[in-house]
Parts: C-alpha cells; sequence; structure tokens
C-alpha cells in the first residue's frame, strides 16, 4: 500500500492514449484508432479512481460504469467514447457481455489478486475482455498457495507458465509437498528447487510486461 500503484498506471494509460493519438494523426489506422481503457477495481475503490484521474489526468474522459441495472443501461452507449471506464468486479461479471463487446487499449486490474481462482465467474469475465496490453495491480499477487500465481499469469500471459495442471504438477505440488511438516528431505530438496530456481527463471522480466 502506499507505492502510487494507482498514480503510476494512470500515468501509463495517459502517456499511451496520447501517443496512440498523435499516431492516429498520421496514419489514419484502424490499428491506432482510439480505444478506451478499461480499469476493474473492488466497488468501494471505483469513486477513488475518479478522484485520481480527475487530480491527475483530467484531460482524459472518464466513465465510472456502476449503478444499479437501470443505471447502468443509461452509461452503455458512453462507454466506446471514453478515454477510461472504471468498473467493478462485480460488474464485470454481471454485464459480461455489455463490457466485452468493446476493444481497450489498456485492461487494468486493481487488486488483481481477486482473480486467483481460475475457475471462478469473476475470473473468466476478466479473462474475456479483450485489450492491446493487460496490468495487474496487487500487494499480495500469492495470498495461500502458489497455483493462485497461475491463475493472474492466465490473464497476463495465457500459456506463459503452461496449463494450469502442468503447473500444478511441476511447480505448486512440489512447492507445496515440501512445506508439510511430515515431508522429507528429497521432497523439501525438490520443492526448494522448485521456488528458488525454476519458477524464478520462469517469472523472469515480470516487470516489464505491460
Amino acid at each position: 500500500m502506499g507505492l502510487g500503484k494507482t498514480l503510476q498506471t494512470i500515468c501509463i494509460v495517459a502517456s499511451d492514449h496520447y501517443l496512440r493519438a498523435e499516431r492516429y494523426k498520421v496514419t489514419n489506422s484502424a490499428e491506432d484508432r482510439p480505444l478506451p481503457s478499461l480499469v476493474i477495481c473492488p466497488p468501494t475503490i471505483t469513486g477513488h479512481w475518479q478522484q485520481e484521474i480527475t487530480n491527475y489526468a483530467p484531460f482524459l474522459k472518464a466513465l465510472v460504469y456502476v449503478g444499479n441495472p437501470a443505471e447502468r443501461q443509461r452509461l452503455r452507449p458512453q462507454i466506446a467514447t471514453q478515454d477510461i471506464v472504471v468498473t467493478s468486479y462485480d460488474i464485470c461479471r454481471n454485464d459480461t457481455d455489455i463490457i466485452c463487446k468493446h476493444n481497450y487499449n489498456y485492461c487494468v486490474l486493481d487488486e488483481g489478486h481477486i482473480i486467483k481462482n481460475a475457475k471462478a465467474k469473476v475470473t473468466m469475465a476478466c479473462k474475456r475482455v479483450q485489450a492491446n496490453h493487460r496490468l495487474i495491480l496487487s500487494g499480495t499477487p500469492v495470498q495461500n498457495n502458489v497455483l493462485e500465481l497461475w491463475s493472474l499469469f492466465d490473464f497476463l500471459m495465457p500459456g506463459f507458465l503452461g496449463t494450469e495442471k502442468f503447473f500444478y504438477d511441476k511447480f505448486a505440488k512440489p512447492i507445496a509437498a515440501s512445506r508439510d511438516s511430515k515431508s522429507s528431505s528429497k521432497e523439501q530438496e525438490a520443492g526448494m528447487f522448485v521456488s528458488l530456481d525454476v519458477l524464478t527463471q520462469r517469472c523472469v522480466g515480470i516487470g516489464g510486461i505491460a
């Protein structure tokens, strides 16, 4: 907390929005056409995102897509014309077809560890979003077990860590076994190797992924 993840993200999105607009002036290409960016976050901080955008990037048109079904129905025509659309995980899950019919430049998941369960409906809804770039903001990317990391990477870079079963057998299972108080020295050694060597090599450079 307090490291400025929201502000950094707004800067990234705003900068890319400007560069994309400049390219479009030159190329007039469909690939460079204006696109909104989507921020999905817990419902308690949608207002915070709106406030931060207003404070630090007032030149961007921002829509907070929240409210009851009637209110969201009224806001839907505005989605495609915005620079940033902010919504909650619950609404992304409930209005998946509405949200996912648009293309986005960035899709940002704030408190992205919420999608740690790959089989949850909210996770599957977030992974349906079509975006040029994907970001996850989280201070706790792994809360309970290493398998949660697979779901996050499946959103960021599908296929990068293999299938869920492969990741479980190759990484999560040996690490979990090594932490059991009854584990043998061989199991502990295997878990240590996976956690400190193989997994590190697989995840090298993740800080630069956008």
